[in-house]
């Protein structure tokens, strides 16, 4: 049976905008057949001449006949980047931040994705435990690479007991297969204390280098625990001697990697720097951000953006201005020096304010995962406008996690908030 593939938007002037198609319309076919996902559906749209059948919201059939570029797109979005159902995720690893969420929140919160197709558009991570013989297949066809991949640790048995599920020990064997057919890879551990760090961690790293150049870098980021871990593995977190520990490790293989073959190959997290309160390493050591989506990296590109635009600060404001910036608890230490250099300002007050996060308990700290509940409670007295990350919300909407807005807090607090895309766009903001 054929399924429709609903039009969530059309890219104003491209082919499809032209021709009349519209958002809410439905693709019924294109060139006789239906993609399985948009990369069926990317491949069929590289033809230059092509047959488009389009259900319109008003029920009429209209067939297109369309000739364009081979490199041109028809500007046709969808909802979702699979079109189809999402591959999921198989496993039950001990430290799956999805098991420690708080009930009641949205439904798409709790969804435990694993879908290569997503590693390849997005660079979503995941752990090859649910991919079937034409999956692979397919990966080498279409040469899906790079892809994005949890590795946790590379022994079979401790894989197998980190994520509770039999296939994950085939790890290393999977990877090789998709390698010999010219994949490549980025991959993640996550650390747990006494599970897969120390001589685990060591045997993990040896066995990814041994794939360079196909595992082009390994991340190594701290378990995140929340306060909702009733009935789940119990763990512990990361402690400043367990961070001082992994990033002596690390730094000895990027000392090692770096003679050998020139580039460092494994990267901490942020986190642990912060974590073993220690300085961060300077821009030349991430070597262009290739994990940026890990947390490796984040704080020194602020830091480094913000050397640069400080120094084209103006003296004063023409007119007095006092704002309050609120955010999570582990960026605090980071930012106060850019609050105290903007506070030399004359007529400008700028108050940082650190939130807890009270929503999810546990070691939560970062600023992404931050509530309109954990705001409300810490946000008493508020002076001027309010700035926030657009990291606390949903992208591309006003909605924090718990399903409160913008508009919520704004009343609540009972003064403006302002959301922001980072420093660039915080000090366009303040200063104009």
């Amino acid at each position: 049976m054929m399924t429709e593939m609903r039009i969530e938007q059309v890219i104003p002037g491209s082919i499809a905008d032209e021709i009349g198609i519209c958002a809410g319309d439905f693709v019924v076919d294109i060139d006789g057949s239906q993609p399985r996902d948009i990369l069926d559906w990317q491949l069929a749209e590289s033809s230059e001449l092509l047959l488009l059948t389009i259900k319109h919201q008003d029920g009429q059939l209209v067939e297109y006949e369309i000739e364009k570029d081979y490199d041109e797109t028809l500007g046709i979005v969808f909802a979702s980047p699979t079109m189809d159902k999402i591959k999921s995720c198989r496993n039950k690893c001990v430290f799956c931040f999805v098991d420690q969420m708080p009930p009641k929140m949205r439904d798409t919160l709790y969804v435990k994705d694993d879908d290569y197709r997503l590693s390849f558009l997005t660079g979503s991570y995941i752990t090859l435990t649910n991919l079937r013989e034409e999956d692979l297949e397919r990966i080498c066809r279409l040469h899906l690479s790079p892809l994005y991949v949890s590795v946790h640790a590379t022994d079979p048995k401790i894989r197998q007991k980190l994520m509770r599920n039999r296939h994950a020990g085939k790890l290393l064997s999977l990877m090789e297969r998709l390698a010999a057919c010219g994949i490549q890879f980025h991959t993640q551990v996550v650390l747990c204390p006494g599970l897969n760090d120390g001589a685990v961690l060591e045997q993990t790293i040896t066995d990814l280098f041994a794939l360079y150049p196909a595992v082009r870098t390994l991340a190594v980021v701290p378990v995140g625990l929340t306060g909702y871990r009733q009935g789940l593995y119990s763990l512990q977190s990361n402690s400043l001697t367990d961070a001082r520990k992994v990033l002596k490790q690390i730094h000895a293989w990027q000392e090692k990697t770096l003679k050998e073959i020139g580039t460092r190959f494994v990267f901490a997290s942020d986190e642990f720097y912060t974590l073993a309160r220690e300085p961060l390493p300077p821009a030349e050591a991430y070597e262009g951000y290739p994990q940026l989506e890990n947390g490796v990296g984040l704080v020194r590109m602020l830091l480094d953006e913000w050397e640069e635009r400080q120094k084209s600060l103006p003296p004063k404001l023409a007119v007095p201005k006092e704002v309050t910036v609120a955010t999570g608890v582990s960026a605090a230490s980071y930012l106060q020096p850019i609050i105290d250099r903007l506070n030399q300002i004359e007529n400008l007050e700028v108050s940082l304010v650190p939130v807890k996060n009270q929503f999810f308990g546990g070691q939560v700290t970062v600023t992404g995962l931050l509530t309109y509940q954990d705001l409300i409670k810490t946000l008493k007295n508020v002076k001027g406008t309010l700035y926030l990350s657009s990291v606390m919300l949903k992208e591309g909407k006003e909605l924090f996690l718990d399903g409160y807005t913008i508009q919520d807090l704004a009343q609540t607090i009972k003064t403006e908030v302002q959301v922001v895309d980072g420093l660039p766009d915080f000090l366009e903001n303040l200063l104009s």
